[in-house]
Parts: C-alpha cells; sequence; structure tokens
C-alpha cells in the first residue's frame, strides 16, 4: 500500500512565482491570506511591499514583549508603526548561511491575527525570499567587485585621461562629461566593532538608496569604516547645490542613527570638480573636511566653508606650536602664575569678534570690568587688541588650539 504525499495548494502556487524574485513571492502571498506583506531588510528598510511602496513611507517593527522567548518558531507577533499608524502582525526572519537578510512582515488593517493560522506559511515564504535574496547579494557582490576596481582607481587618481573615466563610467550609466563632488561618510570610533563590514554594508545601502530617491545613478563604496559616494552636479548654482547636499547628508546621518544610535556616523563634503581625472581632490577634501568636522564639532562640513581651518590642519604642528605660544605664551604664563583667568575672557572676545558689549553679556562681566581685563591683556601681551593683523593673530591661536587639542 503506497501513501499519497499532496502538496498543498498554497505551497504549490507559492513555489511556482518563486523564481520570479522576491516582489512576486509577497504579492502571491497577499492574494492567498487575504493580507498585505512587506519584506524589509534587518534595519526595517522597506525592500519590498505588496501594497505598493507609496503606501509605506517610514516603518519600525516592535516585537512583542509578552512572546515566549523560548518559542520553537522564529515568528514573533510585532507592532508595525508606519508615520500615520500602528498595526499588529507577525515577522519572521529571512536568513541565509546563518546571517539575517531581512524580515517577512504580514499584518491586518483591523482585527488581530492568530499566529498559528500564519506560521507555517510565513516560514515557507521566508524561505523562498532567502534564496532569492541570498541569489541577489552574490549577484551585487560580484558586479561591485569590478564598480570598486574602478571607483578606487578614480578616487586615488590612477586614471590619467578624461576619455578613460567617461568611457568606463559609461559601462555604469555614470556621465562624468559633467562636474562631481565626494562625500565621505564614516564611523567616528575606529575598532573591531565599528569596521565590521556588516555595520559598514548596511550603511552602503542606506546612501545608494537615498541616492536612488533624489533620481541619482548610486556611485558609492565600501571602504574599510567609510562609505564613499560621488555625486553629480550641475556647473552654477552654487547655493542650491550646497542646499541639497546638506540635506543630503543630514538625511543619511538620521537614517544611520535610526539604524543603530549607538554608532556615531560623521560626514566630510569634498569640492566640486569638472575634470573627472580631478575627482581624487575632492576626496581627500572630504576626508579633510570629515576630520574637521568632528573637531569642530560640525554636522555637515564642506570643505568650501572651512577657511583658516584647512590650512591650518594641514600645517606643521611644530611651526604650529611655536606661533601659538608666540601669540598668547605670556598671557598663559601669566594666569600660571597668578591663578588668572585672562585667556578665556581673550577666547571669549575672539568668539565674540571682538564685540564687547556681546562679550560682556555673554560672560556675565560688567562693560567696565571686561574693559579693565582687556587692559591688562594688552598690558601683558604688549599689543592693542583693535589693531586688525593682532586680531587676525589672536584668532588663528585659538584656532590652533582648537584643531591641535592644546
Amino acid at each position: 500500500m503506497h501513501t499519497s504525499f499532496a502538496i498543498p495548494k498554497f505551497v504549490q502556487e507559492l513555489l511556482t512565482v518563486s523564481s520570479q524574485g522576491v516582489h512576486q513571492i509577497i504579492q502571491k502571498l497577499c492574494t492567498l491570506l487575504s493580507l498585505p506583506v512587506l519584506v524589509v531588510d534587518p534595519f526595517y528598510q522597506v525592500l519590498s511591499c505588496s501594497t505598493g511602496n507609496d503606501a509605506i513611507d517610514e516603518i519600525v517593527i516592535i516585537p512583542d514583549q509578552q512572546q515566549e522567548s523560548h518559542s520553537s518558531t522564529p515568528v514573533f507577533s510585532c507592532q508595525i508603526s508606519t508615520i500615520h499608524t500602528l498595526k499588529t502582525g507577525f515577522a519572521c526572519p529571512i536568513t541565509s548561511h546563518n546571517k539575517n537578510l531581512g524580515y517577512i512582515v504580514i499584518y491586518s488593517n483591523n482585527s488581530p491575527l492568530e499566529a498559528d493560522l500564519y506560521e507555517d506559511t510565513l516560514m515557507l515564504a521566508a524561505s523562498l525570499c532567502a534564496v532569492q535574496m541570498q541569489k541577489n547579494l552574490e549577484i551585487r557582490q560580484e558586479k561591485q567587485k569590478f564598480k570598486e576596481a574602478f571607483l578606487f582607481d578614480l578616487l586615488y587618481g590612477n586614471i590619467k585621461q578624461k576619455k578613460d573615466v567617461i568611457e568606463y563610467g559609461d559601462i555604469w550609466g555614470w556621465d562624468f562629461s559633467i562636474p562631481h563632488i565626494v562625500i565621505v561618510f564614516s564611523y567616528k570610533e575606529e575598532n573591531h566593532f565599528f569596521t565590521n563590514k556588516h555595520m559598514v554594508n548596511m550603511l552602503l545601502q542606506v546612501v545608494e538608496k537615498e541616492l536612488i530617491l533624489q533620481n541619482f545613478k548610486p556611485i558609492a563604496m565600501a571602504k574599510q569604516n567609510q562609505v564613499v559616494t560621488l555625486i553629480p552636479l550641475p556647473d552654477d548654482h552654487h547655493n542650491e547645490n550646497k542646499i541639497m547636499l546638506e540635506a543630503f547628508t543630514e538625511t543619511i546621518l538620521k537614517k544611520a542613527k535610526k539604524m543603530n544610535s549607538e554608532v556615531a556616523i560623521a560626514c566630510g563634503i569634498g569640492k566640486k570638480y569638472m575634470n573627472p581625472t580631478d575627482i581624487f581632490r575632492s576626496y581627500q577634501e572630504a576626508k579633510v573636511a570629515l576630520e574637521l568636522g568632528i573637531l569642530l564639532n560640525i554636522a555637515t562640513p564642506l570643505f568650501t566653508d572651512l577657511g583658516l581651518e584647512r590650512i591650518l590642519y594641514k600645517h606643521d604642528l611644530q611651526d604650529l606650536l611655536e606661533y601659538y605660544h608666540h601669540t598668547l605664551g605670556s598671557l598663559l604664563e601669566h594666569d600660571k602664575h597668578h591663578d588668572g583667568n585672562l585667556i578665556e575672557t581673550l577666547e571669549a572676545l575672539a568668539a565674540n569678534q571682538f564685540d564687547m558689549s556681546k562679550t560682556a553679556k555673554e560672560s556675565f562681566l560688567h562693560r567696565n570690568t571686561l574693559r579693565y581685563r582687556v587692559k591688562r591683556i594688552e598690558d601683558i601681551l604688549q599689543v592693542k587688541l583693535d589693531d586688525l593683523h593682532v586680531r587676525l593673530d589672536i584668532l588663528a591661536a585659538f584656532k590652533i588650539k582648537q584643531l591641535r587639542k592644546i
């Protein structure tokens, strides 16, 4: 006697569309269950949506704290929080080679769902999605190798002919006949956690996805603990370009923080170059802007906005220290031996463009007290603070202090 094993119809239907990709899988699942279905990445960014991506602007999946941690099924109940609503549903991890690729999620617009009815179906759909997502990941990684080799040569100035850059760029649909600018995003701390490849690749995905949303063909690569991206810009419209770049970087920083609030991300923006063989200069400038932004606490530092700072930053450290002590040394010695704080008064004055009224107000000093201190400072330094050259020297000295952490 032979036992007949019939494959359920819903399994057959899912298997039939599985080779067509993740979107077809969740569309079929949506039809079978009469429920909305989502696939999200490990940080809950929507990769595919049965109701159309426009319906879900932003999503946060909140696991149900009441769920038993020792449950035998990977499916967990959750709350799906979008910008406008809060719904309940179930999610199942999509895994391949012990790596979490994301989650498949179902939810109800009306009454709560019963877990027992959907667990097996969700687990099957998750495994089918895993096959397709792993395949896409491997293809993407293979293509990325060739892209990264070209971008590496471009960022380090190894391609000397403009026509060669343009021809290579055409392979991926990148137009290097127009000006480009380089932006560097980086984890602020370098250790084994922050330089974890998975974390950097997730940041790369955030950058590429935002570039697509901004109607750019993504030109980006992961490099150690950094993500480097190139953005094409019109040759004019300077103010509009600046506003767009600052908005773009702020969006990336915000999304990166949402991914992991414990990991600090910084950025730096280089100058725009018309000739693609000069793009390596923008990359070097972006790295300088990144480091200065961290030192000066500037969220979106543009190299073009950094004047004296970038000159001082590149200068010989010993020369800078000598300049600092030559300019302010006698005042530092006076404060040291008299337990004074005249250097703080001078620094506050410099920070307020030597405006006496503003400095007195911010320092909680009477104007007469401030005048007395200014006279003492002038006597000790043997200068006049209304002299423009003296003011420039003092401003430069305090910039050195800030940049070099003196």
